[in-house]
């Protein structure tokens, strides 16, 4: 009988131990979450702003429905709320929604700045609707150009206005960081599209403490859930992946691989279930994967490549 007392001593001690460890004697924080996920249509990535059209009205409308549900975040697509000055009109009324339902709400935009630049901004709006982070996509997903070095330089030749209606992600003023956001309920990271086809993102956001990667994507086709489950599996992190509704794949999943709802088809669509962030803080507590890590053995990744064929042996 006393080695079986133990024992549950002992279990009921390691079932604790993610909460005291994780969080440093703070108040724990829930494991139990509720997000929702939008797969709608908005502006496109080289849309100019049309008269009368406003996505931040729709996102509004499922902003109170995700509230409504008991949800704790929801989150957009890219480019959604198009060509945009931040603060300004959609930003506001985005705000008042999520104050009013006091929920986080994550909506992709081009930021437009007095200067005339502008970056493919994900914004994060706190329960109390102040826009409580940025995130600026760090990779340029740029289309290649006939007869130059593959992806590697923009299209000669061509001014401003070409790129800004034909190619505008070889102007964006990129980002250059991997932000993670403290929330009341856990830690955030976000991805924009492209960036979640580089592992070292998702891995990034991973180190720095990121417990929900949040993936937002403009694109034709669908939101690959290998990559979403590969993402979850090998970085220990729950996911929400978001798509404009002219591709699909909005998913919602949590550790280790498993996907909670889905927007199969590429039309209008509302995901909403409850990710488990027990699992993450447990997984973490208990890694291998990231404690094992090599990083002295990684120099390779941190190295630029040849643009003028594929990588290899001897390149640089």
């Amino acid at each position: 009988m006393g080695f079986r007392s133990s024992s549950l001593f002992s279990a009921s001690l390691f079932m604790l131990l993610p909460t005291a460890v994780a969080w440093g004697g703070e108040p724990p924080k829930p494991t139990q979450v509720k997000v929702a996920a939008v797969q709608m249509l908005g502006y496109d990535k080289t849309d100019l702003p049309r008269p009368g059209f406003d996505p931040s009205e729709a996102v509004v409308r499922y902003v109170e429905k995700a509230a409504g549900d008991g949800a704790q975040l929801v989150v957009f697509p890219e480019y959604l709320l198009g060509r945009i000055s931040v603060p300004g009109p959609q930003t506001e009324r985005i705000a008042g929604a999520a104050a009013a339902g006091k929920i986080y709400v994550v909506v992709g935009c081009w930021e437009v700045s007095e200067d005339g630049s502008f970056a493919n901004t994900a914004l994060l709006f706190d329960r109390s609707g102040e826009i409580a982070g940025k995130y600026r996509k760090v990779h340029a997903a740029v289309d290649h150009s006939e007869g130059q070095p593959p992806w590697s330089s923009p299209p000669q030749g061509k001014d401003d206005e070409w790129y800004s209606t034909n190619d505008p992600e070889w102007k964006m003023k990129r980002g250059d960081e991997f932000p993670v956001f403290d929330l009341d309920f856990g830690r955030v990271g976000i991805l924009t599209c492209y960036d979640g086809w580089f592992p070292e993102s998702s891995r990034i956001l991973s180190l720095k403490g990121a417990e929900i990667l949040v993936w937002i994507n403009g694109r034709k086709g669908t939101v690959e859930d290998f990559l979403v489950k590969s993402a979850m599996f090998q970085d220990e992190v729950a996911m929400v992946a978001t798509n404009q509704a002219y591709g699909s794949g909005t998913t919602i999943g949590q550790w280790p691989a498993e996907i909670l709802a889905v927007c199969k088809e590429p039309e209008e669509g509302y995901v909403i279930a409850t990710i488990d962030l027990g699992r993450v803080r447990k997984a973490r507590l208990n890694s291998r994967n990231l404690r094992q890590r090599r990083p002295d053995a990684y120099g390779e990744i941190v190295k630029p490549i040849a643009t003028d064929g594929p990588p290899g042996p001897g390149k640089p």
